[in-house]
């Protein structure tokens, strides 16, 4: 299955980026190495792999090295990753700045 970041999921991987480049620039490229591979790989092979977390919209959720939640949809052959939050952030806060209306965050991204 195709796998596509949203602009939304692109900029929480920045800030992520951004956050761990003040300790480490090569941790912080390895890391995002690590999680867009994992991502790829893990959601590409086995897309119901993440728990339902919003069953109404169909948001999964999947995880990361036990902290960061990657936040996902499908939508016909592709999954939409919309979200990728560090554990310790306040992801009720970041969904809410961001909206939760998931046909909204595709179709920003795909335009």
């Amino acid at each position: 299955m195709k796998v596509f970041l949203t602009r939304t999921a692109e900029g929480c991987l920045w800030a992520i980026w951004d956050h761990d480049r003040l300790y480490s620039q090569s941790q912080a490229d390895n890391f995002q190495r690590a999680i867009d591979r994992f991502i790829r790989d893990t959601i590409g092979a086995n897309p119901e792999i993440g728990h339902v977390w919003h069953a109404p919209r169909g948001i999964r959720r999947l995880i990361f090295r036990r902290r960061h939640n990657i936040f996902y949809a499908l939508r016909d052959d592709v999954a939409f990753v919309l979200f990728i939050f560090d554990g310790r952030m306040d992801i009720n806060q970041q969904i809410a700045e961001s909206g939760l209306e998931v046909d909204a965050l595709i179709a920003r991204s795909v335009d």
